[in-house]
């Protein structure tokens, strides 16, 4: 008789469940009944109050799960007018770099003068990027760092002062066609490029640019990218500095583990000829203008060359990818000191994102002094000066999803005049959410 009680309870207590919700403490109660009036032994009834929390909660778990079910799909179909279409089309990225770097400068090859700097740094960037319309798209981004367009590092410095912020990056993005974008405002480089030896990998261009792509095959397609960028504006004067670019290559894979890109290009700068600059790391050529200031001596306008042979897979498989790089550039107007170059090569991961992934790169590089600008060359080598040469080393490692440590090291030089040395050394821990 028991039994039959004991399962009857049950068979009440599951179709209770089905048909609405019966509080903890009513279900408690008619237990303690039960077993006060002996039809249910206290093991018996304890199970059952066990078994019932559990079906509860099982029960409690399926409902949440497909409101939030009904909820997102109703979110994604636009049923929820108290969400701004723009918030659900929008991205949002960032990442946060920690930095220790030694630095070690000799201030005179004839003596063994020299200074060691140590420095703890970070770099912390966040961006949006959001759809305004079909095929149109607004990014803009904030970064840590000072005013100066090649850092965006900030020092532990001052009594731990306050750090600044500044708008890293605000633009549109228009792709109308599959074969064609145009860009404008303050942008994320849109020229190719394989490494720093012309642009330092924080510069975002001013003004407006296109890339336009012709895929040829499955394995062959052709690319143009432009640009017209503001170096400089000024109040009184109409010859305002320029930048004008035009970049021409291809894209090729004659196998399914080889791949090839390459871009001829030719960069005009407009009146930087007797003008200076804020952000000048002060070694290109320069003289006196009629009122004593010091002035650039040459216009720079350059050939450029850059290109990357990568292999997927080589060495019997033993690495993932391998590649040979190559970057040139010659300013047209000096006939010396007009040249830069730079080759490497790295192995390893193509990208390190991935917990285990790692890439070893090496580089060596020659920017005589009037061959580039002296405000874009990489921060880093050397303080961005040109009229160096020397070699840098870089390895990162994955050490979980989307953190990655990098070691980073500089042996350079100066070409001409009295040769001081610099070396370099950067550990950094890396964080992208």
């Amino acid at each position: 008789m028991k039994k039959s009680l004991y399962v009857l309870f049950i068979a009440i207590m599951l179709a209770l469940g089905a048909i609405t919700v019966v509080s903890a403490g009513e279900v408690d109660i008619l237990v303690q009944k039960l077993v006060e009036k002996g039809i249910l032994s206290p093991a018996e009834g304890e199970k059952i109050l066990k078994e019932t929390k559990q079906e509860a909660a099982k029960e409690k778990q399926e409902t949440v799960k497909e409101a939030k079910a009904a909820i997102a799909q109703d979110v994604k179909e636009g049923k929820y007018s108290m969400v701004p279409d723009w918030v659900r089309k929008t991205k949002l990225t960032g990442d946060f770099r920690l930095r220790y770097q030694w630095e070690n400068r000799q201030v005179d090859s004839t003596s063994n003068s020299d200074y060691d700097r140590n420095r703890g740094r970070f770099r912390v960037r966040l961006g949006i990027e959001t759809e305004v319309a079909k095929d149109l798209k607004f990014l803009f981004g904030l970064a840590s760092g000072s005013n100066d367009p090649r850092s965006t590092n900030q020092t532990f410095s001052n009594t731990s002062d306050k750090k600044q912020i500044n708008i890293d990056y605000a633009y549109v993005d228009y792709a109308p066609y599959k074969w064609l974008k145009v860009q404008g405002g303050k942008m994320k480089n849109p020229i190719y490029k394989i490494s720093e030896l012309m642009w330092d990998e924080d510069i975002n261009p001013e003004g407006a640019a296109g890339e336009f792509t012709w895929n040829i095959n499955e394995s062959f397609g052709l690319f143009l990218n432009a640009g017209v960028f503001v170096v400089d504006e000024y109040a009184k004067d109409s010859n305002d500095p320029f930048m004008y670019v035009i970049q021409p290559g291809f894209t090729w894979k004659p196998t399914d583990c080889t791949q090839v890109k390459y871009a001829l290009g030719y960069t005009e700068f407009d009146n930087l000829k007797g003008n200076t600059f804020k952000y000048t790391s002060n070694t290109n050529t320069y003289v006196k203008d009629k009122k004593g200031n010091k002035v650039l001596r040459y216009d720079y306008n350059d050939i450029t060359m850059a290109g990357e042979l990568g292999f997927k897979r080589p060495f019997w498989g033993r690495i993932p990818y391998f590649a040979l790089i190559a970057e040139y550039a010659q300013n047209t107007h000096p006939s010396s000191n007009n040249n830069a170059y730079l080759a490497g090569l790295y192995f390893g991961h193509e990208k390190v994102g991935d917990k285990g992934q790692w890439q070893f790169k090496y580089q060596w590089r020659r920017i005589e002094s009037d061959a580039v600008p002296d405000f874009l060359p990489e921060s880093e080598f050397y303080s961005g000066a040109t009229g160096v040469k020397g070699s840098k080393l870089a390895f990162q490692y994955g050490l979980l999803k989307n953190v990655w440590l990098g070691i980073n090291f500089y042996d350079v030089q100066n070409i001409h005049g009295t040769r001081r040395a610099q070396n370099m050394m950067q550990t950094d821990l890396n964080f992208r959410f």
